[in-house]
């Protein structure tokens, strides 16, 4: 450690040793045309250790991309950003929304810095599974069981698992502690002391752990949909996904204007997942790769999936009523509205994620989630995403890395000012996760956005606005008074039906 702490403070003695050094290189993806590249956004690789504790072992190198602040007089720390998954690719989330008004308002004062995770789409090696994105396309058009289902993604990731390490990839190599020690290593090689961090869902696990073991390198951290460390996150996914979504029902049910649209909308939406089970549908939908048009079998549970998977989206709550009654009335326009949710996301490192999910959230077997109740068909095809808690613990068996040490899932205790930012309806991680975080932080202020669900980061101005002003100052807490014009606002147009349109 002593080693590469001297590394880390001494950039010309990491480059004497090989590591630590930033090559510029042309980037690998198209830059937005409000970018200039070489000037208004610098791209590069870093090169660190595999392991950090052994500086003199194998290597793998990081994607980097600075963007310079547009001050003629910057703050010295700038904001390093990360996003989900994990397994997102930080470059194809971030580096089209820093051109234009985003990029003008987080660019305004400081550079921001974008670095690709290790194990992510631009990082040398990364552990995309090719795998998982071909089993994908093929079964659109079979009738599957969630069993069924999980038992076919098992073997793809055992496919994708043997075929990494017979490439000579070290999969315990991958995980939050070495990408926290990546972070620290990369921003002294660019010659920064103090940062920003920002991490939404599944980034604030890593931005957590920098918290916890360089807290004097951060400024501040914002944390977007958090995650607290050692919480039965996969574990208790599910049940905060049938509370959520009971809560979209009962607040419906209370609304007089919701009520009157969508009488019986909880029942009548469970009734069809069970006849959908009985009698699947056939509904056309297009890749959005390709344009190829598939025949997807939509079952019950195959739906309970769908819908887990949309209630993501930040905007969603307000929309959820009208889109179920579109689907209760034979109009499965917003499946294919939404068809991106079927196919392949194939920016996505799904390796990383059982790298980190493995080695630090599944501590529990197929037998402690327990599903069943009228939402049994729901909670069946949630349980079947290729991250689900029905599938995570023996995926766990065939990714075989070892856990973190036990003290890197206790929560963090930390005096860097940090700004939670939490979702009302988010239904992976509830706002009860954003209090959990802040229980251990002497400078953390907590707000919940009524109406959003998860990533409230993406919910419009509002979130945009606070985060600016926190990183101006964290020391105070930023103006929140326009969560106040803020509330659940149920969608209640008429039906439109397919033949309609």
């Amino acid at each position: 450690m002593l080693i590469l702490l001297i590394m880390w403070t001494h950039p010309t003695l990491a480059q004497e040793v090989g590591i630590g050094t930033f090559e510029e290189a042309p980037c690998p993806f198209d830059v937005p045309k409000g970018l200039i590249e070489g000037e208004s956004i610098i791209f590069g690789y870093v090169t660190v250790p595999e392991h950090h504790a052994e500086p003199e072992g194998p290597t793998i190198r990081l994607a980097v991309a600075i963007f310079p602040s547009h001050s003629d007089n910057p703050v010295p720390d700038p904001l390093v950003l990360n996003a989900g998954g994990p397994g997102e690719c930080n470059m194809e989330s971030f580096v089209p929304n820093l051109d234009g008004e985003i990029g003008n308002l987080l660019l305004a004062q400081r550079d921001a810095i974008v670095i690709e995770q290790r194990g992510t789409l631009y990082s040398e090696p990364n552990l995309l599974c090719k795998e998982i994105f071909e089993l994908q396309i093929t079964i659109l058009e079979q009738n599957l069981s969630a069993e069924e289902n999980i038992t076919l993604l098992l073997e793809a990731i055992r496919a994708c698992h043997d075929r990494l390490v017979g490439e000579g990839i070290n999969l315990a190599a991958f995980n939050s502690i070495e990408s926290a020690a990546d972070i620290a290593m990369v921003m002294t090689v660019l010659g920064y002391d103090k940062f920003n961090l920002f991490g939404n869902s599944a980034g604030t696990i890593l931005a957590q752990h920098m918290m916890r073991d360089y807290p004097e390198r951060l400024r501040s951290v914002i944390l977007s949909s958090p995650v607290p460390l050692g919480t039965p996150l996969l574990q208790s996914m599910l049940a905060n996904a049938t509370e959520t979504l009971r809560r979209v029902f009962e607040r419906c049910a209370a609304d007089k204007a919701c009520q009157a649209a969508y009488p019986n909308l909880e029942a009548d939406f469970l009734n069809l997942l069970e006849r959908l089970n009985a009698n699947p549908v056939t509904v056309p939908i297009q890749s959005p790769a390709t344009g190829k048009t598939f025949k997807l079998l939509l079952n019950g549970e195959r739906l309970g999936q769908w819908l887990f998977m949309v209630m993501y989206r930040v905007d969603m709550p307000p929309q959820l009523p009208f889109v179920l009654s579109r689907i209760l009335a034979g109009d499965y326009t917003p499946l294919q509205e939404t068809a991106d949710i079927f196919f392949p996301m194939h920016t996505f490192s799904h390796g990383l994620q059982y790298s980190v999910f493995c080695s630090e959230f599944v501590d529990f077997t197929p037998e402690d989630v327990r599903i069943e109740g009228p939402y049994s068909t729901f909670l069946k095809g949630a349980s079947s995403t290729f991250f689900g808690a029905k599938l995570m613990p023996r995926a766990r068996e065939i990714w075989n890395v070892p856990a973190l040490y036990a003290y890197a899932k206790e929560t963090v205790t930390s005096d860097v000012p940090t700004l939670i930012l939490c979702g009302e309806f988010d239904h992976v991680c509830p706002p009860l996760y954003g209090e959990i975080v802040a229980q251990g932080l002497t400078q953390a202020y907590v707000y919940t956005f009524p109406g959003f669900a998860h990533s409230p980061i993406d919910s419009g101005p509002c979130a945009l606005l606070m985060t600016a002003e926190f990183l101006e100052d964290p020391t105070t807490a930023p103006d929140s008074s326009c969560l106040g014009e803020m509330e659940l606002r149920f969608i209640t147009e008429p039906l439109v039906k397919s033949s309609e349109k």
